[in-house]
């Protein structure tokens, strides 16, 4: 039986994820749209902010009469129960349909994600832009933006002109022909789709000899050890430079990556030593959105475009988020970026 697939495309009353106040559902069987569904939905804090009021022209009074989630979710879980869910950037659709669960205290299923975005920057390769009103430019997809379901709908057609394109008569089949890896959201957590580094499609699909990495240097000494140890001193040092100033003192700050070839832990810990208490996502407390070092076994983050987008919508709306490099980060240190180059 092929997979079934549940586009959507939610609406947001604020810069909250818990403030859904639109949602539009496009049912896919076999690369066809089977159902669509819309709803407008009451948010439980009727605060709708003038830059989301701007973008998409949904007001508190457009929705004072509109169910709550709750009431929403019972038609909704049906439809979507055992789908893969996609949508374009599909990381800000998981989680307003989190946030918006959360605040219901109704815990969420466990659901495949895809991304369009993803899926069309490796179907139309090359392109300058990938936003959904740019993608359906091309195709020739009309739609009135914005709309929840008028976007869901496009979402749709651009999955099914990429299969097509593709060659695929099924999600699996597509994914496996653009190198895309699914995503995953359940109950507090959302793992992100991603794309799959081309040369590994490649080595994947004509199985070759493969070759342990070189362990050891030829004087006998282990290099991956002598490259942590090179690396964490190096953090080491960047921290003594600092002597007993904290340049991130007391500011909220959300690591996208990692820090100078540290793994995960050790990044956060290294920014805690600077002062900084590291978030885990945005909120009214972020100062700084941190992007660091890029991990080179994927193409792209969702999560980084995600937060960009974040970023940009809560400076609109007052919150004066900045986002910074690994370098921009290293100059904010006395020395940083001297002793990250190694002239120290």
């Amino acid at each position: 039986m092929a997979t079934q697939i549940a586009v959507i495309d939610f609406e947001t009353a604020n810069s909250r994820s818990s403030s859904a106040c639109q949602l539009g559902v496009v049912r896919l069987e076999d690369w066809r749209i089977v159902e669509e569904r819309e709803w407008l939905i009451r948010p439980q804090r009727l605060y709708f902010s003038p830059h989301c009021v701007r973008v998409h022209g949904i007001t508190a009074r457009d929705c004072l009469t509109s169910p709550e989630w709750d009431r929403v979710w019972d038609e909704l879980h049906p439809l979507i129960d055992g789908c893969v869910i996609i949508a374009h950037n599909v990381g800000f659709d998981a989680a307003v349909l989190q946030g918006t669960c959360q605040l219901y205290d109704i815990a969420v299923p466990q659901f495949d994600l895809q991304c369009t975005r993803l899926i069309a920057k490796r179907a139309w390769p090359g392109q300058s832009g990938y936003g959904l009103a740019a993608i359906s430019e091309r195709l020739s997809i009309q739609f009135s933006h914005h709309n929840a379901l008028e976007d869901a709908r496009a979402c749709a057609q651009i999955a099914i002109a990429a299969a097509g394109k593709s060659n695929a008569m099924d999600l699996e089949s597509l994914e496996e022909k653009l190198g895309l890896t699914r995503g995953r959201i359940w109950v507090d957590q959302i793992r992100q789709p991603r794309t799959v580094r081309r040369t590994r499609i490649e080595s994947e699909a004509e199985p070759q000899a493969r070759y342990e990495p070189k362990l050891f240097r030829n004087d006998g000494t282990p290099s991956r050890a002598d490259q942590i140890r090179r690396t964490r001193l190096r953090a080491d040092a960047i921290l003594a430079s600092c002597d007993s100033v904290r340049p991130l003192a007391g500011k909220h700050v959300v690591l996208m990556h990692t820090l100078l070839g540290l793994d995960r832990d050790d990044s956060v810990s290294f920014l805690c030593k600077l002062g900084a208490v590291v978030q885990t996502k945005l909120n009214m407390q972020t100062h700084y959105v941190i992007m660091g070092t890029i991990d080179l076994s994927h193409d792209e983050s969702v999560e980084e475009s995600l937060a960009v987008e974040q970023v940009a919508h809560r400076n609109k709306d007052g919150q004066p988020i900045r986002i910074l490099t690994q370098r921009q980060l290293l100059a904010c240190i006395p020395s940083g970026l001297a002793i990250a180059r190694g002239d120290w």
